[in-house]
């Protein structure tokens, strides 16, 4: 009897001592801190992503539509809301870094059943505070001065710089250029956004001859 119970109690319960468990916690916490920081980073990085793409997706589609104003550029001069004459392209230092000109191919797709008007558009592209915009009139010879439709592009734009390359071959920072009476079309636009997050972009466009 003695004898047995000696050997019973020699023998140890199985378990974990105070200080494995402290070292045992101690790691489940940095393995929890560094999960969070790398699904913060991750999160992070997805939105920095998307936010990316919806920039380059914005300045996409100004470009698009821009060229397929200054591509369809016609020489066709029109008379302001108070009968003054406007050139077919001009730049408008007056009010800042805006250009207005006339461009053909406008569809009317309602035609039928709206009243008719002209396939060719009075449209300006203007900065206003950084935020670009689109505008045109419905009448070719507005009747009034205010745009009939405006539309923000692009926003966070610092600058917009344009140049015409005439037909000389050179580079004009106005249009029509000083001196000219009856300026004719230039042979392209150069257009320079300075964007606040990805500097300056620049876009050459042909016009047409």
């Amino acid at each position: 009897m003695s004898a047995g119970r000696r050997a019973g109690g020699g023998r140890h319960a199985a378990g974990f001592t105070l200080i494995e468990l402290l070292v045992a916690m101690f790691l489940l916490a940095v393995l929890g801190t560094a999960g969070f920081q790398m699904l913060f980073q991750i999160n992070a990085t997805r939105d920095g992503i998307e936010r990316q793409s919806t920039r380059l997706n914005s300045l996409q589609r100004t470009f698009y539509w821009m060229a397929e104003d200054v591509t369809q550029i016609i020489d066709r001069p029109i008379r302001s809301a108070v009968d003054a004459p406007l050139p077919a392209l001009f730049l408008d230092i007056a009010n800042g870094a805006s250009f207005e000109f006339t461009r053909a191919g406008w569809a009317n797709p309602a035609g039928d059943i709206m009243p008719p008007r002209s396939s060719l558009q009075r449209v300006a592209w203007s900065l206003e505070g950084d935020k670009l915009m689109r505008s045109y009139w419905y009448h070719l010879d507005p009747v009034d001065e205010q745009p009939s439709r405006r539309r923000q592009l692009l926003e966070a734009v610092e600058a917009m710089e344009l140049r015409f390359l005439d037909g000389e071959g050179e580079w004009q920072d106005s249009w029509p250029p000083p001196g000219e009476e009856i300026p004719s079309l230039p042979a392209a636009l150069e257009v320079t956004l300075a964007l606040a997050d990805l500097g300056d972009v620049v876009r050459v466009f042909a016009l047409p001859r």
